[in-house]
């Protein structure tokens, strides 16, 4: 019986109308497999570049996918997405034993485990960097005095270690001459605990290629002084995860770092903070404040270190400690400054005409206002040297909730007036009530614009905090069974 199957058509044509239809069919069904036409060394190069998750799930589309994933160069572990520490050791074991001559270029572990085995541990991550490791990433969610998670000695002397990532673990200190990372180019190092003081700066240190260095601090870390030698450092990141009710500070910190071209102090507050040396024309975010009571001579060695940066932003907190030292002493001139981002709070609104006057160069300037004192309180009469020559683009922030009219049409006449060379000026929302007034006030630069800035959504960043990632959720199906 042919059941429900079409007979076969008499006319050759239409006989030929069949076979073509045939033929698109195979064409597409090859357009739609073209992947697995590609050789075994691209495609497990096409897997290293994704998680372990999506790496396991192609084993169930053919049996030439089963077990492609177990010679991928690349392990991407979370700890907690196992039934139990046996079932991932039963997978690590797995994996690495299936190719005993499996280089490991890519390896992840967010390690959370109910009761920690120090030796088993060492002896995977030793194997894993005897696997001519490159990307190392470790995040500890471990948490007790008694379980602390020990990094082996085989990290501190791994010469094929580019990137290294850690959270929640502790450096012991080795010996000097074990410490040699000769082609790590960054390092991201959060609630890193070192057992003694001098240990980051020798792990620093023995980073001859150095590029980037990511420190997030959190309270307990004891890292002594966080200092920062590198020839060849360019860019440098180090954030304060410390809660505002903790009466403690942040690590000192000194740097020496000549070819760093971007640094970014975030939230921090330390009794010492010394720059020895960065890059000319380096750009500079700070957030800083010295929690020491006689912080003179410290402001002044911190303000003529970053005096020659190109770019610098800068928090309200910090121009507040500035405001504060300007009545007693002189500000350095930032002669090199062509960009300044920033923020003024209530206490420190009247010295802004006066830090600009400390940049003679300024070419692009963004200021945000927290506070905007009455029309009769504004004192706006002095002219600094950048209006006159530099100063072409000007942004303007004030809250929404600002209801000073008079201020906000004296803040803007101030920069319109006054600049003369000026070629844009941006306001926010906040200068909605006052804008066809503004367009009005005569300018000083001729084709001078105003514009207002469409409405910016919040910035929620996490900063450089790796928690955002140890608590994403994650999946790893089980295939030990397959």
């Amino acid at each position: 019986m042919n059941g429900g199957r079409c007979k076969r058509p008499i006319s050759s044509g239409l006989g030929r109308g069949t076979m073509a239809e045939t033929s698109v069919k195979k064409s597409k069904l090859t357009e739609s497999d073209w992947i697995s036409g590609l050789p075994d060394d691209l495609l497990r190069q096409i897997l290293s570049e994704v998680s372990t998750k999506e790496s396991v799930s192609t084993s169930v589309m053919s049996k030439r996918w089963r077990n492609l994933w177990k010679h991928v160069p690349a392990l991407d572990l979370d700890s907690s997405k196992f039934t139990d520490e046996w079932d991932l050791e039963d997978f690590f074991d797995s994996f690495v034993e299936s190719d005993e001559n499996l280089k490991i270029k890519r390896f992840k572990w967010i390690y959370n485990v109910e009761e920690h085995f120090h030796s088993a541990f060492v002896s995977r991550i030793d194997l894993v960097v005897s696997r001519g490791v490159c990307d190392f990433t470790l995040l500890s969610k471990v948490n007790t005095e008694e379980e602390s998670v020990r990094m082996p000695l085989s990290l501190y002397s791994c010469s094929t270690l580019v990137n290294l990532t850690l959270y929640g673990v502790v450096f012991d200190a080795p010996r000097s001459e074990l410490v040699s990372l000769p082609c790590l180019k960054t390092m991201h190092l959060e609630a890193v605990k070192f057992d003694g003081e001098s240990i980051l700066e020798a792990l620093i240190s023995s980073c001859s290629v150095l590029d980037e260095l990511i420190i997030v601090t959190h309270h307990g870390d004891f890292l002594g002084v966080v200092c920062v030698r590198s020839p060849s450092l360019r860019r440098f990141k180090l954030e304060s995860m410390r809660e505002e009710y903790e009466e403690c500070e942040d690590p000192d910190v000194e740097i020496d770092a000549p070819k760093l071209e971007y640094m970014s102090i975030t939230d921090y507050q330390s009794e010492s903070f010394i720059i020895h040396n960065v890059s000319p024309s380096a750009k500079v975010n700070i957030d800083l404040v010295f929690d020491v009571e006689d912080d003179d001579c410290m402001i002044h060695d911190f303000l003529t270190a970053i005096s020659t940066v190109g770019e610098l932003t800068i928090s309200a907190r910090t121009l507040e400690m500035i405001h504060e030292y300007s009545e007693t002493e002189s500000v350095p001139q930032f002669s090199n400054l062509s960009c300044l981002h920033a923020t003024f709070s209530e206490s420190s609104w009247e010295m802004f005409p006066t830090f600009l006057g400390c940049c003679p160069n300024l070419h692009s300037l963004h200021l945000e206002f927290d506070y905007l004192p009455k029309m009769e309180k504004n004192n706006l009469s002095f002219v600094p040297q950048c209006f006159q020559s530099s100063l072409e683009f000007v942004q303007l922030k004030a809250p929404i909730t600002v209801t000073e009219t008079p201020s906000k049409m004296q803040l803007a006449m101030y920069f319109i007036r006054n600049c003369l060379v000026l070629k844009k000026l941006m306001v926010n929302e906040s200068f909605g009530n006052v804008m066809n007034k503004v367009r009005k006030i005569p300018k000083r630069a001729t084709g001078c614009e105003v514009v207002m800035l469409k409405p910016a959504c919040e910035d929620v960043s996490d900063g450089s905090s790796l928690l955002p990632m140890i608590y994403k959720d994650m999946f790893i199906p089980k295939i030990l069974d397959q």
